[in-house]
């Protein structure tokens, strides 16, 4: 039970690192926001991922290395971690040492439905990773009845599928930062157990149905696909 009466807040970025990266230096950039990032007052939940290099849908944004999923137990909690939080202070200074010329696009939202599913736990040893799918949908109507019709639909539609680990949606929260992404209405994360589970949710008749049920609503999406690396963390 969130203990604020403010909304839960989602923030994710998206880290591209300079030179292309290479596989070592996206897995100690992981560890590093692991070890500096994933715990703060009022943070619920922490994911870092690898980009999805393997998926190649026409949506999909590749324009990243790393993604970063937190939920915050509301706004306050975030500001604190992102002003006030030694650790996170301490990241920005060494990562600016480490990999200067890291680009960091964040999209921030406030939850109006967590969904933890049945199969919300890590893969066992040699399993296939979890991968987050992440997806920022620009509405025709941005009115707040189109937007809570949206989100309605997307519950209806998305949220009950097999291999659903954790489904959270929200409307926009602009933090009017530099590095603030604001091109959208409505964020949705959605964890899969698998990338099959997510493939098999693709295919699915319910996700077939959810386009008929926005036929003109959406005017344009923006999809980030990564492989979590493991164990995510849940926070103080």
């Amino acid at each position: 039970m969130n203990k604020s009466s403010l909304p839960k807040m989602m923030h994710s970025t998206y880290f591209t690192l300079p030179m292309g990266s290479t596989p070592g230096m996206r897995t100690s950039y992981m560890q590093a926001c692991q070890a500096y990032l994933s715990k703060s007052d009022g943070m619920l939940q922490f994911w870092i991922a690898n980009l999805a290099e393997d998926m190649f849908r026409l949506e999909n944004d590749r324009n990243f290395h790393i993604a970063m999923n937190q939920i915050f137990e509301d706004e306050n909690a975030f500001k604190k971690y992102n002003a006030n939080d030694t650790d996170h202070s301490q990241f920005v200074t060494e990562i600016d040492r480490w990999t200067p010329g890291t680009g960091r696009r964040v999209y921030d939202s406030f939850l109006k439905e967590l969904i933890y599913g049945k199969e919300n736990t890590p893969p066992a040893p040699g399993a296939p990773p979890r991968l987050m799918h992440s997806i920022y949908f620009s509405l025709t109507d941005k009115s707040d009845e189109a937007v809570t019709k949206f989100i309605n639909i997307c519950i209806q539609y998305l949220s009950n599928h097999p291999g659903l680990c954790v489904f959270a949606i929200g409307v926009l929260a602009n933090m009017k930062r530099d590095v603030s992404i604001a091109n959208y209405d409505v964020a949705m994360n959605i964890l899969w157990k698998s990338k099959n589970d997510y493939s098999n949710y693709l295919a699915s008749e319910q996700h077939n149905q959810f386009f008929p049920a926005t036929k003109g609503m959406i005017a344009d999406t923006y999809v980030f696909d990564s492989y979590v690396m493991e164990p995510s963390i849940k926070g103080k």
